[in-house]
């Protein structure tokens, strides 16, 4: 066997064993269970409204014959393209939002009736802090499966106190948010869908120091790869 043949058949091998997500000609597709159970609901992300922790806009949508509660804890989104040039991926944390009547309303809990559809907006953070950060145009894609339960626990332990903290106001929260996100996510480093071939890790915690003035993250090591927190 000739070693193109060795390099495609390896490239075949690791694009079969990626999770897939079945997409509808309408973009949705079934969201990923939560503690090993089925939401029953679709979801189809619409765009992203860019910036280090901005909101992802998605239409949720509920294809059963009941009521159905939509429960956002632990999606994360990927972002189109090739991962060694792709920025960060984001992840959902916090309260969201919901259109009604044109007018978004921030909301903890979401019931979905029968075959009714959701425009709702979820506060999403980045989570790989070595990467840029995305923008607008990128484009992005529902991870197949949820984040893993010990990450997505401390997430959302973090993110609540932190809001409690700011007086449940998420834009004076957003930057503790991030900082609790970043450093869970580098304590100890998991594999995610959209992975590098070879991910660098993110600047360890400690070497890592937030100017709460200027709310910009900054890297001693690295004064290039400044990103602000929107």
């Amino acid at each position: 066997m000739t070693k193109g043949k060795l390099i495609l058949g390896a490239l075949v091998a690791s694009l079969v064993a990626l999770p897939q997500v079945a997409r509808a000609k309408d973009g949705h597709a079934r969201l990923p269970g939560l503690d090993g159970k089925r939401p029953g609901l679709t979801m189809k992300v619409l765009r992203y409204t860019g910036g280090t922790n901005g909101k992802m806009v998605v239409e949720v949508r509920n294809p059963s014959l009941q009521t159905v509660a939509f429960d956002p804890t632990g999606l994360y989104f990927v972002p189109e393209g090739d991962p060694d040039k792709a920025p960060q991926r984001l992840g959902a944390a916090g309260p969201f939002e919901v259109s009604e009547g044109g007018v978004w309303k921030s909301q903890e809990k979401l019931r979905v009736p029968p075959g009714k559809t959701a425009k709702v907006q979820l506060q999403v953070f980045c989570i790989d802090s070595h990467r840029s950060s995305p923008t607008a145009s990128h484009q992005f894609n529902m991870a197949a499966e949820r984040l893993p339960k010990n990450l997505r626990r401390e997430i959302s332990a973090g993110a609540s106190d932190a809001l409690r903290k700011s007086g449940n106001r998420m834009p004076a929260a957003k930057s503790a948010i991030q900082s609790h996100i970043w450093k869970t996510r580098d304590q100890r480093w998991i594999k995610l869908e959209g992975e590098r071939r070879q991910e660098k890790n993110a600047t360890p915690p400690d070497q890592r120091r937030y100017r709460p003035g200027i709310r910009r993250m900054i890297r001693p090591s690295s004064m290039d790869q400044r990103q602000s927190i929107d």
